[in-house]
């Protein structure tokens, strides 16, 4: 009796590779942070499965994208630090679904405080 190897070829011909796939599409999620200066803070989150999250980012932008199966709402806020309590300043939260923007909000920062709390966004 000899023994039998298997080769690459012999286990991609296990699988039939002229099947139709039934997945549907996904539908991409961007959550956007802009600000107008450099700093750092945290942004909270529901991910693809319902569940929240908490990240910082350091910086003036910070983009999350997440892939869905179903439509399905995701809220979004970002709690920033004014340490220099620079005045006239800016925050941007961008909602995009699948590159088209569905969701924008503007915030002004006054300047007084060096934390103004969550913006939130959905």
């Amino acid at each position: 009796m000899v023994p039998r190897t298997i080769s690459v070829k012999d286990i991609y011909n296990l699988f039939p590779n002229n099947r139709i796939m039934d997945t549907q599409p996904l539908i991409k999620v961007e959550l956007i942070v802009e600000i107008s200066f450099e700093t750092f803070g945290q942004v909270q989150y529901t991910d693809e499965n319902g569940r929240p999250w908490i990240k910082e980012f350091g910086g003036n932008r910070w983009l999350k994208e997440i892939f869905l199966k179903q439509p399905r709402e995701i809220k979004f806020s970002v709690f920033v630090n004014n340490q220099f309590l620079q005045k006239g300043r800016y925050i941007t939260l961008i909602k995009k679904i699948n590159d088209e923007v569905v969701d924008q909000k503007v915030f002004q920062l006054s300047g007084d405080k060096l934390f103004e709390g969550w913006f939130k966004l959905g």
